[in-house]
């Protein structure tokens, strides 16, 4: 399993940093398409909130289960009329704000892989550890970006504007990508 979000986190991130490197104005092309693009929007948003369905149906806390799951199937009539209200209420930086939605949900479904892969007591480092510091950065981005995706989308339009920006940017993303593919395969 950890193969599979070596792939679904690592894959993303060296793809888009190659495609930086490739051609910065074809980056700047697609993310400003990506932001404004409605369909993608909509393609997003309704994953996302079924996912928040799912894990506010999994969490076990009783305060919450005591009003989401007062009739069954009721997160899930929640999720679907959640999706196409936020679609169609708030069409505005709504393909960041589901993005960042998601990589909020991520870590609590990749935790529950990464911490089979924890050696024994004693060990200050393992290879592992970098999916979770991953993790923890992409829900910090994701936390930032689900409250203020106008700034995301600023932020990465600043990052795109300089060349050294872009160089240090994309190397990160290539690095962290392939690293984390790499320990898929080896762990």
């Amino acid at each position: 399993m950890i193969i599979f979000w070596g792939f679904a986190i690592g894959l993303p991130l060296l793809a888009y940093g190659g495609a930086i490197f490739v051609s910065v104005d074809g980056v700047k092309r697609f993310s400003h398409w990506f932001e404004n693009s409605r369909a993608v929007a909509a393609a997003i948003t309704i994953p996302a909130w079924f996912w928040t369905a799912y894990e506010c149906h999994i969490i076990g806390i009783d305060v919450f289960d005591r009003f989401t799951k007062i009739f069954p199937g009721q997160l899930w009539i929640m999720a679907a009329v959640l999706s196409w209200l936020t679609i169609i209420w708030m069409p505005k930086n709504l393909s960041v704000r589901a993005l960042c939605g998601i990589l909020m949900l991520m870590p609590a479904s990749l935790f529950d892989v990464t911490h089979l892969y924890r050696p024994a007591a004693g060990v200050i480092f393992a290879p592992v550890d970098v999916f979770v510091y991953v993790a923890y950065i992409l829900l910090v981005i994701g936390m930032y970006g689900m409250f203020y995706p106008w700034r995301a989308e600023k932020f990465l339009d600043l990052i795109l504007a300089k060349a050294w920006s872009q160089r240090l940017f994309a190397s990160i993303l290539i690095v962290a990508g392939a690293a984390l593919i790499a320990i898929g395969f080896t762990l």
